[in-house]
């Protein structure tokens, strides 16, 4: 009898934290959804509307930039006027366009951001052209092929080509920046940070 009992007790013990897991997998499933969802829709939804170019600017911190500073220079005097169209197509569908330099350039992008309380401001932006050129193109050429270290978290140092596809992207207030970290350079003090190249656009609708 007390075997009976003691197996009866275990099946519905077993029982409980099976519904028990299943209840938590069901929860975390919803969160997971919900936190990508967020991440993916609160910087898109931000940028909804049309963005003027501002400045295009090396920012400078453990080294000299000059070459690549007169380089900028010069693509900013060639983005002087371009506009930007972000807009929503039904539920998901996050749309672009230059309205002015180049007619013809549109297409989709999403947002990948770092979470700041309930709404973040800065990520990752990701363009998917239909027609036309790449915006990080016509934004970053000029800084194709130069070569980038960036310090590993054990202290390794990797040694690569800067990517100019996949910006980040903060914004403050009406002025949406997209900027390209430069790496690291080695100081006599240690590695410290090179810069960024930060193109940046004011909102005008």
């Amino acid at each position: 009898m007390a075997l009976v009992l003691a197996g009866c007790t275990s099946a519905k013990h077993q029982q409980m934290q099976n519904e028990r897991d299943t209840r938590r997998e069901a929860y975390e499933d919803v969160r997971r959804k919900e936190t990508f969802k967020r991440s993916r829709d609160f910087l898109s939804d931000d940028m909804l509307g049309k963005w003027r170019f501002l400045e295009l600017v090396v920012e400078e911190r453990g080294g000299s930039e000059d070459i690549l500073k007169v380089k900028a220079e010069r693509a900013a005097r060639r983005l002087k006027g371009l506009t930007l169209r972000f807009w929503k197509s039904g539920n998901t569908a996050y749309q672009y366009q230059i309205e002015n330099m180049m007619p013809k350039t549109y297409g989709t992008y999403t947002t990948r951001t770092v979470h700041r309380g309930d709404k973040p401001k800065s990520g990752r932006i990701h363009f998917y052209p239909v027609s036309g050129t790449q915006v990080p193109d016509l934004l970053f050429n000029f800084a194709k092929g130069i070569h980038q270290q960036v310090l590993l978290s054990d202290g390794e140092v990797l040694s690569t080509i800067l990517r100019i596809d996949i910006p980040r992207i903060s914004m403050k207030d009406r002025e949406m920046d997209l900027t390209l970290d430069l790496g690291m350079i080695l100081a006599p003090d240690g590695w410290l940070h090179r810069g960024n190249i930060r193109c940046s656009f004011e909102r005008i609708e």
